[in-house]
């Protein structure tokens, strides 16, 4: 049953749109497949989000996208495909192994991004902000559970963008977990213990409201931070016709995550005030050497190799250099975000997901999940 309804679940584009191969890497799972990557820093930021994407897209639609959301907020983003998604759907071996999209290997994929940041790049846990659209709820609820009931890692937040209870009660809400469900966000979210923050459309059609309300219901009060209801709003048009409180929304609870840690406050249901609190860590010094690694171009020209090495030596991407006319965002001061409009509609319009669509695959198999 769970290979069913993975099959039905996840729905990889039909083409994958080019990317150069100096923007993005390969990363290697704990399962022996390889996934795209790419990260896209901001000198000296505060916070590094690790971003799982929705259904129906791969690294190349979102790039630009995330570049823009990088800038605008001053963070750091890191994001992943899935296996088989994108660039890894085309390479050899993964093609060879057979290797198709499940609840495992996104289980996976993430835990082999979250190790690259946290290894590789030696960015400290309480810097990283795991932010989950739809479909990408379900392995960012799915971490946040794990580091904070195993691993004892405390993330800086938690942010769940038109997400779902659990992927079975988007079809049908029977109010109790099914032992065959996929991704059981409802369940895990009660153990998440980092600030959490929800957005979802009041009128989303793929995924009811009704999701988005029952997670933030179902969070412990002290995590909640206040959630975004976009109103008439549906699954895929927050970001286009909502920009300005989109990006505000955003910016708040990252202003909101500094002042908790300036204050080391372990309570989080409080609304934060204005404050004029920069994102640009100007006083931060990394004294740290990173992890060495092995840097080599893979043969048929598709990103880079990385691999852990134990050599003294190390090589890796150049990193940008502060500046003290950095554009900075604060609270009381929204950002410019027509730029950022633009980069939605054309990335909205790349994968367009109908309701046609949903409906045609609702009469093959009883399932409404295409465009999670």
């Amino acid at each position: 049953m769970g290979k069913l309804i993975s099959t039905l679940l996840f729905q990889p584009p039909d083409e994958t749109r080019h990317l150069s191969s100096k923007k993005y890497f390969w990363l290697t799972t704990s399962r022996g497949y390889k996934i795209p990557s790419f990260y896209i820093q901001q000198p000296h930021a505060r916070f590094t989000v690790l971003y799982s994407h929705g259904n129906a897209e791969d690294l190349g639609m979102i790039y630009d996208y995330l570049y823009e959301l990088s800038e605008l907020l001053y963070i750091n983003i890191l994001a992943y495909d899935y296996s088989g998604y994108g660039m890894g759907a085309r390479r050899k071996d993964n093609i060879e192994k057979k290797v198709e999209p499940s609840e495992e290997n996104c289980y996976a994929d993430i835990e082999a991004a979250y190790k690259y940041l946290t290894e590789i790049e030696l960015v400290s846990p309480s810097r990283i902000i795991l932010y989950g659209r739809s479909v990408g709820s379900g392995p960012s609820c799915y971490l946040a559970q794990k580091l904070n009931k195993t691993k004892g890692d405390h993330i800086a937040g938690l942010i769940l963008h038109s997400p779902f209870l659990s992927v079975c009660r988007v079809v049908i809400d029977m109010g109790f977990e099914m032992t065959y469900d996929v991704f059981p966000n409802v369940s895990r979210i009660k153990e998440v213990g980092c600030p959490t923050f929800i957005m979802h459309g009041t009128q989303d059609e793929v995924v009811p409201f009704r999701h988005g309300k029952g997670l933030y219901n179902s969070l412990p009060e002290n995590i909640r931070y206040p959630p975004f209801w976009a109103e008439k709003m549906g699954h895929n048009n927050i970001e286009l016709k909502m920009t300005t409180a989109f990006i505000k929304r955003l910016q708040k609870f990252f202003l909101h995550l500094l002042k908790l840690q300036k204050k080391n406050i372990p309570s989080y249901n409080a609304e934060p005030r204005e404050e004029n609190i920069s994102l640009l860590d100007r006083g931060t010094a990394f004294s740290n050497e990173p992890a060495a690694i092995e840097i080599s171009d893979s043969d048929d020209d598709t990103g880079t190799e990385l691999s852990c090495a134990k050599s003294s030596s190390f090589s890796t991407r150049p990193r940008k250099s502060a500046s003290d006319d950095s554009e900075v965002y604060d609270d009381r001061s929204p950002p410019s975000s027509e730029k950022l409009k633009s980069t939605i509609k054309f990335y909205r319009t790349v994968a367009p997901i109908s309701r046609e669509d949903i409906e045609s695959m609702m009469r093959k198999s009883g399932s409404d999940n295409s465009a999670l």
